[in-house]
């Protein structure tokens, strides 16, 4: 069991918040980092068509990708599955993401390829994921993700509630 203060604090006030897609999903979880004062960026296949959020650094289009990572403590992935974004978030894309930071996948599973994230984390290359969504629902039983204790697994029932 881990003790509670052997767990480091995350001050959110001083993280940087990368949204990938910010449709209507993606501003509202701008909105809430931006209550925390958490500094938020997007990046959306559409940059031109969002209106302004106030106190949204800035909203890029997709080509601004490696860079939105690069610079985020957490990325949410709040984009739609579609053939541009199938399997987006493989190797390739997930080594510009720093050591310190974490995935969070709210969008679709098939953005994420699973075999890849969990290489990444036995690699120590992020430092954990939050997952609702997955490229198989409900996640294997045996599947390795489960044994990792920097990731955290919701049902993705979301949907289900008031």
């Amino acid at each position: 069991m881990v003790n509670a203060m052997d767990r480091a604090t995350i001050y959110l006030p001083q993280s940087k918040l990368g949204i990938v897609g910010f449709g209507g999903i993606g501003a509202e979880i701008a909105r809430r980092a931006l209550a925390f004062g958490m500094t938020v960026r997007a990046v959306d296949r559409f940059p031109d068509r969002k209106g302004p959020l106030e106190g949204v650094q800035s909203v890029e289009g997709h080509d601004r990708l490696p860079a939105l990572l690069a610079w985020s403590d957490f990325v949410v992935i709040a984009a739609p599955h579609t053939p541009e974004t199938a399997g987006l978030f493989n190797a390739t894309t997930l080594a510009h993401m720093r050591s310190s930071a974490y995935l969070i996948n709210i969008g679709r599973g098939a953005i994420v390829v699973l075999d890849h994230l969990v290489s990444a984390l036995r690699a120590d290359r992020l430092a954990g994921a939050a997952l609702d969504v997955f490229e198989v629902e409900p996640l294997p039983k045996d599947h390795p993700l489960w044994d990792f204790p920097n990731v955290i697994i919701t049902p993705h029932t979301a949907g289900y509630s008031r």
